[in-house]
């Protein structure tokens, strides 16, 4: 029932620009403008140009968008701008047809499902890890972005033939490159004015290239799945396979899209919390010595989990409140509805921000320092609903949370397993905020551990 007390009106955001609102505050210092206005409310209005945006700062009112009144919400803004680039797939479809896409894909990221891709995962990281030499310097970022989107494809497709390692390694290559152009043109397109982000200046006919060939590369893939075996127990195969919503199975557009929806998700955000990871590593030897012990006493045969690596388990998810990759996701109104006490009207965009929630001192003391212990003081189900949202909530939370947790906890284990890496003299690492926050480079020397 509607609640009959009258509501609160969201505040405005101080710094407000006539004709502009706040775009110079999002352009300048994006995260540092958001994270400034949540002592301003619960729920706050930004304008992006004079487009006003209600900012979700509470876990009340995350929750209550994302979960308890998730119907009345669709995907927003962010959504509608990714669409024409990566089609209509799990991350941008929406409701009737969201959920039975979602249905459709579930069986591949079961647990057991997980569990049989671990040996692909530790045999592509292993690979690329025991090719480096003592004291080199690894390009992380860029090694890590290579590794996650090439795990990701040989996860999606089998490579029965003999020259399959090849060929995935190929396509992570091409996936790789193309996805951090699409994503780019993603974020300038969902804060700025559509005549401003289509200005070729700002890059837009790249963005449209790299969206044109990453749909080349997946419409290849699914050609190439449909005339294979129906066993081939991949990704593909069960996009393929009917389900009672849907007996015939996804249409080769459909499977593409969803091919590209789970390689946008699962290639970049995996890779820079990744590099994030190793970077802490390498600031704290001593985090890097108490992973390194328990990964190497994990039985032969153990699947990676909370279970088998606790430490490690909570460094990820450690990683993953300070270094949230995606700082900003939006939401859209679909009916009126009142959350938190403010009527929100029908077509309002919203947007919160899973990084400064993770940062606020209410539910995180002394939140800029990394700590992966503080998990054991206060865990997960101790905090407020909504207050932790690395992977989302409700219907839309990630579908692969369980299979990207198993893969940084494969690649951190074979790291750590054989090299310890370091910073390089003289090299600051600092955030880039653009589509996601990403280290500006990250130069890595390894060398193995001391004996004994």
């Amino acid at each position: 029932m509607r609640s009959t007390t009258a509501p609160v009106a969201a505040p405005v955001a101080q710094g407000r620009f006539p004709l502009l609102g706040h775009l110079p505050q999002l352009a300048v210092r994006r995260v540092e403008f958001l994270q400034s206005i949540r002592a301003q409310g619960g729920i706050v209005r930004i304008f992006l140009g004079n487009r006003p945006v209600f900012v979700l700062n509470s876990p009340e009112a995350v929750h209550e968008v994302l979960l308890t009144q998730s119907r009345k919400f669709g995907k927003g803004l962010l959504f509608d701008v990714a669409r024409p680039f990566i089609g209509n797939g799990i991350i941008t479809s929406e409701r009737d047809f969201h959920i039975r896409q979602r249905r459709a894909l579930q069986p591949a990221f079961h647990r057991d499902s997980i569990a049989a891709c671990v040996g692909t995962m530790t045999d592509l990281a292993e690979e690329q890890v025991s090719a480096w030499r003592t004291g080199e310097v690894i390009a992380m970022d860029l090694v890590l972005r290579r590794m996650m989107t090439a795990m990701l494809v040989a996860t999606l497709f089998s490579t029965e033939r003999p020259d399959g390692a090849t060929a995935v390694a190929e396509l992570g290559e091409r996936v790789a490159e193309h996805l951090t152009t699409v994503m780019r043109g993603v974020f300038v397109g969902t804060l700025l004015p559509a005549p401003i982000a289509s200005s070729p200046a700002l890059g837009h006919r790249r963005y449209l290239a790299a969206a044109e060939a990453l749909r080349e590369l997946a419409d290849t893939a699914v050609r190439q799945a449909r005339h294979d075996p129906d066993d081939r127990g991949d990704l593909l195969s069960i996009m393929f396979a009917g389900t009672p919503g849907k007996p015939e199975g996804m249409t080769d557009l459909e499977a593409r899209d969803e091919l590209l929806s789970l390689l946008m998700a699962g290639a970049e955000t995996t890779s820079t919390t990744l590099a994030w990871a190793l970077h802490e590593l390498g600031r704290r030897r001593d985090l890097a010595e108490r992973m390194k012990a328990e990964c190497d006493a994990l039985p032969a045969g153990a699947l990676p989990g909370p279970a088998t690596l606790p430490f490690t388990d909570r460094f990820l998810r450690e990683v993953l409140r300070l270094h949230q990759p995606s700082w900003l996701l939006m939401r859209r109104a679909l009916e009126p509805a009142r959350v938190c006490g403010v009527d929100l009207p029908r077509g309002a965009e919203l947007i919160y921000s899973a990084l400064t929630m993770h940062r606020d001192p209410a539910y995180y003391p002394d939140p800029l320092r990394f700590d992966p212990d503080r998990w054991l003081v206060r865990p997960e189900k101790d905090l407020p609903p909504g207050a932790y949202v690395p992977f989302a909530l409700g219907n839309r939370k990630c579908i692969g949370d369980h299979f990207a947790m198993t893969e940084m906890l494969v690649v951190l284990r074979s790291i750590v397993s054989r090299w310890r890496p370091r910073p390089v003299a003289g090299h600051r690492v600092r955030p880039v905020v653009q589509a996601l926050i990403r280290p500006n480079a990250l130069p890595m020397r390894v060398s193995p551990w001391p004996a004994g």
